[in-house]
């Protein structure tokens, strides 16, 4: 009897996935626009312990990992408010549990006729490595556009045991992941919404905004594993010197050709961030993200995948 099984981990870098640390939590140079011709470079340090809790899986997955992300950003003015800006931050992600995968992959298992009982994956830790590089368009205070690449370096072979035939199989091998996404950003207001000053619900129009990120993976042999869509709305505010972040809107998945018996699909994603300044160098943030997926098909579950992180920056 054949068997499917499904391992999703959650997604994880940053607070925002999309975005290098500068862009997630800390303002570039103070927020101080860039006058047409004028340089500037920020160094940043980002410091962030997270986990992920896959419960859709017929055997629940758990993820935990410490990321020490060093770079920062060049940035240019080009006047009229436009700036271009290059981010790059590389550093080591302290794993327990399985490495990161890019969203939707799945393993199948083929078994001969008997259904057998399945171990979890052994939690066993390691050190991986990652990067993050971005190209950063802000045509005005309502339009940003972003290109980005995501390695991450395996660094050890996964093992996973197999109780029916009593012995270790090779679940993933070490080496290079590869994701690549580009963003839309439209806000429609001036984003200047603080509870903390006596704003209202109904100011919260100018803390709204639309977004588009599209992102294709590929694993360490190279296989393309597929890729997906998240349009969100989302609106920002302030109450005092925190800021909160809420988004949220459809995923659609398409897995690659690896996946023959896996169909597209729509999900539920959505984020929360917060975020609040400890004094001008250091900035204390923290997230929650969540996907539900409605489909139960083969190689795939019915359920939720959470990820919550938390952690600093720090303005070198």
């Amino acid at each position: 009897m054949i068997r499917s099984r499904l391992l999703f981990l959650a997604l994880i870098l940053s607070p925002f996935t999309s975005m290098a640390p500068v862009h997630a939590h800390c303002s570039h140079g103070g927020g101080s626009e860039l006058e047409a011709g004028e340089f500037d470079f920020t160094p940043l340090l980002t410091v962030e312990g997270h986990a992920g809790f896959d419960d859709n899986l017929e055997i629940p997955e758990k993820h935990y990992a410490a990321d020490f992300l060093i770079g920062g950003e060049f940035a240019w003015g080009l006047g009229d408010n436009k700036q271009f800006s290059l981010s790059a931050f590389v550093g080591p992600a302290l794993v327990r549990g399985g490495a990161e995968h890019f969203y939707g992959e799945i393993h199948v298992e083929d078994h001969s006729e008997e259904e057998h009982e399945h171990e979890a994956h052994p939690t066993r830790s390691r050190v991986d490595f990652k990067a993050y590089l971005e190209a950063n368009y802000k045509h005005s205070d309502s339009l940003n556009i972003q290109a980005y690449w995501n390695p991450y370096l395996v660094t050890s072979d996964e093992l996973e045991f197999h109780a029916d035939e009593n012995e270790w199989e090779k679940f993933e091998s070490k080496g290079i992941k590869n994701e690549l996404g580009a963003k839309v950003k439209y806000a429609f207001g001036d984003g200047d919404v603080d509870f903390g000053l006596g704003d209202s619900v109904s100011d919260l129009i100018d803390g709204a905004y639309v977004s588009v990120d599209h992102r294709q993976g590929w694993g360490v042999d190279g296989v393309f594993i597929g890729n997906y869509t998240d349009p969100r709305l989302g609106v920002g505010f302030n109450y005092g010197e925190t800021s909160f972040q809420v988004e949220a809107g459809p995923r659609y998945y398409t897995p690659g050709s690896y996946a023959s018996d896996l169909d597209s699909r729509t999900d539920f994603a959505g984020e929360i961030m917060i975020s609040r300044p400890v004094n001008d160098d250091v900035e204390f943030f923290a997230h929650w993200k969540v996907v539900y997926s409605w489909d139960k098909t083969e190689g795939w579950g019915r359920g939720y995948q959470h990820h919550v992180g938390t952690g600093i920056t720090y303005k070198l």
